[in-house]
């Protein structure tokens, strides 16, 4: 029971960093200008025609795209990465994945094939909601994944060394290195 909160806790906290992610999109729309922001629907932005799905020996076999907190199925199902496994791979949007679920259940990633990436400078910072962010030179921010941050032992206003989607296509960036200040 208390392995189903938690993993229920998780996921919420998974759905409100998405949430967020889709409003720092909305805040960059103008209205003046309806073409500030594209509209793509998830089939065409995850490119699902290139994924499949399938069984091997004892497992399910299923390959996504990463979008920053999930892998993107082929079936569109969103499925959990674990913050360890997408800091230690250094994980950025659109980073194909393969997953494999055994028949005990348990979850095993794999990179398939890495997207081209961006290597970027930036100053590690702290939100309202004390997560940190990273901000670039020209005052992009860049979610972060927190477990790296805790790893990499990151204080406010450490230089930050980046990688990004090098399409820039999502606020999400991977760590590369933390210079301490």
């Amino acid at each position: 029971m208390v392995q189903f909160i938690q993993n229920l806790l998780g996921s919420m906290e998974n759905d409100m960093k998405r949430i967020k992610l889709a409003l720092n999109q909305l805040a960059k729309f103008d209205p003046e200008n309806p073409e500030s922001v594209e509209h793509k629907d998830a089939e065409q932005t995850m490119g699902s025609e290139e994924l499949k799905s399938y069984s091997e020996e004892n497992a399910e076999v299923i390959e996504g795209k990463f979008d920053g907190y999930f892998m993107v199925g082929a079936d569109q199902k969103k499925y959990p990465v674990p913050m360890n496994y997408s800091s230690k791979t250094k994980l950025v949007p659109w980073d194909f994945l393969k997953l494999k679920i055994l028949e005990d259940g348990k979850f095993i990633y794999k990179l398939i094939q890495p997207v081209e990436r961006k290597h970027i400078r930036a100053v590690l910072s702290k939100t309202d909601d004390n997560k940190f962010i990273a901000i670039t030179d020209d005052g992009k921010n860049y979610f972060l994944n927190q477990a790296a941050v805790t790893f990499f032992k990151g204080k406010s206003w450490d230089e930050l060394y980046i990688l990004i989607n090098d399409k820039e296509e999502m606020s999400f960036a991977a760590i590369e290195a933390i210079i301490k200040k």
